[in-house]
Order: C-alpha cells, then sequence, then structure tokens
C-alpha cells in the first residue's frame, strides 16, 4: 500500500515536471542549450561526496582538527568548481535535427542529428536518449567550433508517423558528481512502413484488354523515347551519349504490353485483420522490387499505378504506411 502511494506520488511529480518542462522548451527542430533549459543536480556519487565532505567537517570540528578541516574545505572547494565545470559542459550546445531514413514497422529509426559547441571548447561525455529509450543511450565528445553527427535509435511498433517525444540530454563531467541535464522537445516525425509479412501469392497481373497497346517502360524491348532523369531511376538505361554531349541528363523508356503488370488489391486479400492484409501487400511489394517487375497498388482510398524502381517502391510503401490512419 506505502509503495503504490509512493508510485503514484512520483507519477504525479513527474507530471507536473513535465508540464513545466514544455512550457519552457517548446517543440522545434533546433535547440540551443542555454542555462534556462539546464538543470544541475547533485548525483549518487555527489550525495556520497558531500557526506563524505561532512564527516571530515564533523571530526575536524569535534578535535580542533585544522588538517581535517582543511581538507574538509579543499574537498568543498573542488566541489563547487566541478558544479561549475559540469554546467558549462552543456551550454551553448547546439543540437539540430538532420533526418531519418524510414524504416519498417519493428526495426530502429534512426534519427540523425548535428551536434556543436558554440564555445572554443570541448564538450565530453554527453548521453542523448529519448525519453522511452533509456537502454539505447548515446555517448558522444564534440570538439570545439566543430559540428559531430549523431544517430539516436528509437523502437518501432507500427506502421504510421512515428513522434519520439522528449529527448534527455546530460553529461556527468568531470567528476561524476553532479549531473547536469536538459530535456528537449522535437517537431519531427519518421513514417513507418509495415511489417513485411510473407503470405501466398496475391498479385494477379492485369485482366485481359487491360494490356492492349504500349505503355511506356524503363526496361522493355521497344525503344519508346526518352525522358528527363529522376533521382531513382536505374543507372544503365541513361542516354549517356546524350549526356556526353551535354545535351542533359535523361533515361531511355521501353514500351512493354499492359499484360505484364501485377496489381497489388487490398480488397483481394482475404482475411478481416487489415493490419495483416497490409503487411502481406508490403511483402510482396518488396518482393516485385528485388525481381525489377512491374506492378501497381490498388487501395480503396488511393491507386498507384504500375511501375518500377526506387521512386516507385518509395510511393507504395508510403501509401501503404498512411493507408486509414
Amino acid at each position: 500500500m506505502l509503495t503504490q502511494w509512493f508510485d503514484a506520488l512520483r507519477e504525479r511529480g513527474q507530471q507536473r515536471f513535465f508540464k513545466f518542462i514544455d512550457k519552457r522548451v517548446r517543440p522545434q527542430s533546433q535547440h540551443l542549450l542555454t542555462r534556462d533549459k539546464l538543470y544541475i543536480f547533485p548525483s549518487k556519487r555527489g550525495f556520497a561526496f558531500i557526506g563524505i565532505i561532512l564527516i571530515l567537517w564533523l571530526l575536524g570540528t569535534n578535535y580542533q582538527n585544522n588538517l581535517v578541516l582543511g581538507l574538509a574545505f579543499l574537498l568543498t572547494s573542488i566541489f563547487i568548481v566541478a558544479i561549475l565545470q559540469t554546467h558549462a559542459n552543456l551550454a551553448a550546445l547546439s543540437v539540430e535535427f538532420s533526418g531519418v531514413p524510414s524504416v519498417h514497422a519493428g526495426e530502429q529509426a534512426q534519427f540523425t542529428f548535428t551536434l556543436q559547441v558554440r564555445a572554443k571548447r570541448y564538450a565530453e561525455n554527453i548521453e542523448m536518449a529519448w525519453q522511452d529509450e533509456r537502454d539505447s543511450v548515446v555517448n558522444i565528445d564534440i570538439p570545439p567550433n566543430e559540428s559531430v553527427k549523431v544517430v539516436v535509435p528509437a523502437a518501432t511498433f507500427y506502421r504510421g508517423w512515428l513522434q519520439p517525444g522528449r529527448m534527455r540530454i546530460q553529461s556527468f563531467y568531470p567528476l561524476g558528481v553532479l549531473r547536469c541535464w536538459s530535456w528537449l522537445n522535437w517537431d519531427i516525425n519518421a513514417l513507418i512502413y509495415p511489417e513485411p509479412i510473407k503470405r501466398e501469392a496475391i498479385a494477379a497481373p492485369a485482366a485481359e484488354g487491360e494490356g492492349d497497346g504500349q505503355h511506356p517502360m524503363k526496361g522493355g524491348e521497344d525503344y519508346s523515347g526518352l525522358k528527363n532523369y529522376i533521382p531513382g531511376d536505374s543507372l544503365k538505361q541513361i542516354a549517356w551519349k546524350h549526356f556526353a554531349q551535354e545535351r542533359g541528363l535523361f533515361v531511355k523508356e521501353f514500351s512493354q504490353n499492359l499484360s505484364k503488370e501485377r496489381w497489388l488489391d487490398l480488397d483481394a486479400i482475404p482475411g478481416s485483420n487489415l493490419e495483416e492484409r497490409i503487411s502481406a501487400l508490403c511483402y510482396w511489394a518488396l518482393q516485385f522490387d528485388i525481381q525489377d517487375e512491374y506492378y501497381g497498388l490498388k487501395l480503396p482510398t488511393k491507386t498507384v499505378a504500375p511501375d518500377k524502381g526506387e521512386n516507385h517502391r518509395r510511393a507504395v510503401l508510403e501509401a501503404l504506411a498512411t493507408y486509414a490512419l
């Protein structure tokens, strides 16, 4: 009963503290650690250090031993200097969000940040971690007037948009007797693709009659023409002669019958579990991408025309990740 009361009291205190933090640190994509964002308090070692100072002071006072009193005052001076050094280790530190690639549910999202000390000194033994990721702590050292790229991982469990929440950045440098920290709110998110789950073949070729005529593709047999290069297009299809003649960067297109296209149709997958059906579509989209096949996607609210390549795969996975959210 007493334990439950203490847990409830601690949780209430944390809620009030984070409410106070949220008022002082607004969500944004870049933070500069100033005095109003930093907090400092003795660590467990720090309380032990203070206890030793008190014991020495009591012994020196009771026995009128100046040597013991001098040692107590020396340790007190060291503690005061440690307060200044620990606080200065995080002061004027700039933390900027740099990006995060999309991953599948169940994988770790790799949030990248750029850190820079806006002062002529080192920032050492800095720890970074998300509020709910206490086991995934990143330790870094930052040279003066230099920027450092840091990847802070976050666990993913579901498809859709992931908001990692608050980030804790802290340091115990130089003596470990004090802890200086800050909580940063971020206006960032990561797109999480569905977890691919293997099921029986579900993609069918286009119905008869849908493939009449020719359709511009990137890897058929009949040359169709040129189109502007888009990042993600196959380098094998680039018209290098045109590029060498300084006529621009183009990609060769070929004609291929539409009957060879495959459709990934959500309504064609049996079952009542929407997430499992979406995961099955994700699996086959990846398989067709590996096999370099043309495929399209049909959802009740969106259709992605048949194509192939990195850009097409990304468009299909994004549609699956954000469907019905």
